[in-house]
């Protein structure tokens, strides 16, 4: 059976900040480097440093522990998970431009190839990726491991999406990315998984976009879970599946909330097995009118917050249809529709 599993860097919790944070970046010869990049990871919220090196932010509205993310072209990034610890400055460090291990890989696959297998599980599939393009393809750096049949990429520098569909301008930091095969091949049909990973930031380039976005938004694994901690499935468009029949979600879940805007979602214990004192991973079906997904349970609980977002990705996979909401269909993390 195919599957796919994709997980994004898109967590966040929900809090409100009211002040601008400030700091100064520098170089590794402590001179102030102008024009760096400064944002909140999943977000719209960025800015650059100036003649100084100095940056000044106000976190994104509704967000705690936001990821900070610092970055220069040809210089290692910085990411800061504790803002409310910020130094004064930071050093950016030059990037060692090496490609390690990459060159000991010979692919049997053509760079034309991969990278059209990495378009596909990276920006995904149909007319929204199809109205999505790379600006800049050579900092992709791919290669095929054979006795893995697996694709990799890295990227030294973030990958740059022109998002048409929805209208945003993605700087995509990629940390990883793999495409698992049940033998030497890119066929889709042998495909076992995909997987991918990376930090964010979004340019809003056409707002005028928002009836598209509102579509995609109220499809999506965060509205899902988000209308779960409110107790508001009932309307929304999402169904519940399990052993085979239709079911009330509060015979399925349980929700307990941990903290202001954060949560924890459980599977009632009549749905899952334990063998050998382990947790047997669990299916429960999600439809949305004609489309039919899974949510693989790999634990029994996950947190969510106010958005939506899940913050134990680990613990869940998706398959089927909400797999393929890749970077064609990603929005930030704190977007709530008009």
């Amino acid at each position: 059976m195919k599957k796919i599993v994709v997980l994004l860097a898109l967590i966040c919790f929900q809090y409100t900040y009211s002040q601008s944070i400030e700091a100064k970046v520098v170089d590794e010869n402590d001179q102030p480097l102008v024009g760096a990049t400064v944002y909140f990871d999943g977000t719209t919220r960025g800015v650059i440093t100036d003649l100084d090196g100095v940056f000044e932010i106000v976190p994104p509205e509704n967000i705690s522990k936001p990821t900070l993310v610092i970055t220069y072209l040809g210089y290692d990034a910085i990411f800061i998970t504790n803002i409310d610890d910020l130094k004064e400055i930071y050093q950016l460090q030059p990037r060692a431009e090496s490609l390690n291990a990459v060159n000991i890989f010979k692919s049997p696959f053509s760079r034309e190839e991969m990278m059209e297998v990495f378009k596909t599980y990276f920006l995904g599939a149909g007319r929204p990726a199809k109205k999505c393009e790379i600006l800049n393809p050579d900092e992709v750096i791919l290669y095929y491991v054979v006795k893995e049949n697996t694709l990799y990429a890295k990227s030294l520098n973030p990958i740059i999406v022109q998002n048409d569909y929805l209208g945003y301008n993605v700087r995509f930091a990629l940390q990883t990315f793999k495409v698992k095969f049940s033998e030497q091949s890119l066929d889709d049909d042998d495909l076992l998984e995909s997987f991918y990973f990376g930090y964010s930031f979004f340019e809003d380039t056409n707002p005028k976009k928002s009836k598209v976005r509102n579509k995609i938004y109220f499809r999506s694994i965060n509205y899902f879970f988000k209308s779960l901690v409110e107790d508001k499935l009932d309307l929304t468009n999402f169904y519940v599946g399990y052993g085979g029949d239709l079911a009330n979600p509060e015979t399925v879940f349980e929700v307990e909330p941990l903290s202001k805007n954060l949560y924890e979602v459980f599977l009632e214990r009549r749905t899952y097995e334990m063998i050998d004192g382990e947790f047997a991973p669990t299916k429960i079906v999600l439809a949305y009118q004609y489309d039919i997904s899974n949510i693989l349970f790999l634990k029994p609980s996950i947190k969510v917050n106010g958005f939506g977002n899940n913050l134990d990705v680990d613990n869940i996979r998706l398959i089927g249809e909400l797999s393929e909401h890749r970077l064609a269909k990603m929005l930030p993390n704190n977007f709530l529709p008009e």
